[in-house]
């Protein structure tokens, strides 16, 4: 009786086209989280420095932050910026379900106007009314520098939906910083 013994090839190959063969399964239900809010508004910060924008002084504002963390971004400080109706979006000092679940900030800290926002909501309904509110703030922005010499500039900020993402970008050249993070976004 002869006993068939495969070459070390043939083990080979049939080890692989199996790997091949099980490899899509092993993602089957498992999605990529979607990017942090950090993620996000550092990659719209790298485009605005690859573009040579003036990127003022400015702080970072973080929901991901810990709360007695100076960098922490909570309703109130959301509220000043964006108006009453953003304070309950984060769903704080309640049982309420947060609307918005990550956000991040980047503000000047100077005269000139620089600011850049990302918000990732819990459904589509919430994304445009964050869009909403975000188009508000600069329209606030934009009439708070009628005057000044970035007047042109402060007119010039933009708002994207992608998703259930919100971006806002208020800058000397928006699209590069909105471009790079919507590549980013599922």
């Amino acid at each position: 009786m002869r006993r068939f013994l495969p070459s070390v090839a043939a083990t080979a190959l049939a080890v692989v086209l199996l790997f091949l063969a099980i490899l899509p399964l092993s993602s089957c239900g498992r999605e990529a989280p979607p990017p942090a809010a950090s993620e996000v508004l550092a990659v719209m910060l790298e485009a605005m420095e690859d573009t040579a924008q003036l990127t003022p002084d400015g702080v970072i504002r973080l929901t991901a932050a810990p709360s007695d963390s100076p960098d922490c971004l909570t309703g109130t400080f959301l509220a000043a910026l964006y108006g009453p109706s953003a304070h309950g979006l984060l769903g704080e000092g309640g049982e309420q379900t947060p609307a918005v679940m990550d956000v991040a900030l980047f503000l000047s800290m100077t005269a000139y106007p620089c600011e850049l926002a990302v918000f990732l909501c819990a459904d589509g309904d919430t994304a445009r009314a964050v869009a909403m509110l975000c188009q508000s703030r600069l329209d606030t922005v934009a009439r708070g520098h009628k005057e000044s010499p970035w007047a042109a500039l402060a007119a010039g900020g933009r708002v994207a939906i992608r998703g259930n993402y919100v971006l806002l970008a208020l800058c000397e050249d928006p699209e590069p910083p909105l471009t790079r993070a919507i590549g980013l976004l599922p």
